[in-house]
């Protein structure tokens, strides 16, 4: 049995593992995403950042399934998931939490960021993590549900993710759902909010993956400067250096 405090999505019962083939489905085209916006070579050293513990279907190790050059492939999680090694010959899992990450500056030429920052807690903190991913990797792909899309994925509760995070939580706790009901646990972000998360010296690019439909947000991050990521203290309802392929319709931040 999972435990709470990893209990990433709500569980479906006999309805899981058509759940889990879907959305791996749809991770498949993530990854073709990644492969095709960065193209790695063989020497390139590319990162996953923020690798799940749960080993019971292929959907939450998906990158390291389909990536072909793990022996320059390095996973990073603070779950402790050191299987990882042992399952994937060749690669290198470090444990350690995303917003102090034990690399140097532009360490890694790719990563990707897989449905992690909605996790991370409030604002500051996914700022801090996505600034963090930044400092370390000059190419990387994140991806997070879609805030704007009317079904929140990881409760499958309609509509109510549209609320301010306060009224949210609260009726999250009224349906049981006390697991997601923390603003540690679950705060999900529409494309505006994703974009004004991002550091000034980077390129930012919204990609349409996922449709019709806009379920997932996948992003595109580049470094477009030299020198370690800044801030942008003027990150709000928009950011800089910005631009769109998708055309969602994008709600302001809670």
């Amino acid at each position: 049995m999972l435990s709470q405090e990893w209990k990433y999505t709500t569980h479906l019962g006999a309805l899981e593992r058509f759940k889990n083939d879907l959305v791996y489905r749809l991770r498949k085209r993530v990854f073709d995403a990644f492969m095709r916006e960065f193209r790695p070579g063989a020497e390139a050293r590319v990162a996953d950042f923020g690798v799940s513990t749960h080993r019971y279907h292929p959907v939450h190790y998906y990158f390291e399934t389909l990536y072909p050059h793990k022996d320059r492939l390095t996973a990073l999680g603070r779950e402790g998931s050191y299987w990882y090694e042992e399952v994937f010959p060749g690669l290198k899992y470090v444990n350690c939490d995303l917003r102090s990450i034990p690399f140097p500056d532009d360490y890694f030429d790719f990563g990707l960021c897989s449905d992690v920052i909605e996790h991370a807690g409030s604002r500051a903190e996914q700022r801090a993590l996505v600034e963090e991913v930044c400092r370390t990797c000059r190419n990387v792909l994140f991806t997070a549900p879609n805030r704007s899309f009317p079904i929140e994925t990881h409760t499958f509760v309609p509509f109510l993710h549209w609320l301010p995070g306060r009224e949210f939580r609260l009726l999250l706790q009224a349906c049981g759902l006390r697991t997601f009901a923390s603003e540690a646990m679950l705060n999900p972000l529409d494309g505006t909010t994703l974009l004004s998360l991002f550091p000034r010296n980077r390129e930012n690019t919204l990609l349409r993956v996922t449709r019709p439909l806009p379920i997932k947000l996948i992003c595109v991050s580049r470094m477009t400067t030299g020198g370690p990521p800044r801030r942008n203290p003027h990150a709000s309802g928009e950011a800089q250096g910005i631009s769109l392929k998708e055309n969602f319709n994008l709600q302001g931040s809670q």
